[in-house]
């Protein structure tokens, strides 16, 4: 996986819609990115090519069209997406981003389960190795 990922609003977007479902034509993505982000044909274009320059996606060429597809995977993409901003924000520290929370009153009860349940699951996971 290529290893410098740095994914700005506009190239979520377009990553999101085939992450959805791939491969999709030029004129699929054009219309969704018309529809959700409010881009012209030569935007999303734009976008598409400078996307193939740092081998986020890529294109084959089908029958009557190009069909764009993504090789990067959803899961690895937010963990090193996540892990940059830890790093940037935090100084890789996932407790001071908790504690950051926990301190200006931002956990609902489902988001302090949730991570009951998670440190839970993590503890299991080291307890096997």
């Amino acid at each position: 996986m290529k290893e410098n990922i740095s994914l700005n609003n506009s190239e979520w977007c377009i990553m999101e819609a085939l992450w959805q479902e791939q491969p999709k034509t030029l004129m699929q993505l054009v219309y969704e990115m018309k529809e959700k982000q409010g881009w012209s044909k030569s935007t999303t274009g734009t976008m598409l090519r400078r996307m193939q320059e740092k081998a986020y996606i890529r294109f084959e060429e089908g029958e009557k069209a190009r069909l764009y597809f993504t090789d990067l995977k959803r899961e690895k993409v937010v963990l090193k997406e996540t892990e940059s901003f830890l790093n940037r924000a935090f100084g890789g520290s996932l407790g001071l981003l908790v504690n950051t929370f926990a301190e200006n009153n931002q956990l609902t009860e489902k988001d302090i389960e949730e991570l009951k349940q998670i440190l839970h699951k993590a503890e299991e996971k080291r307890e096997e190795n």
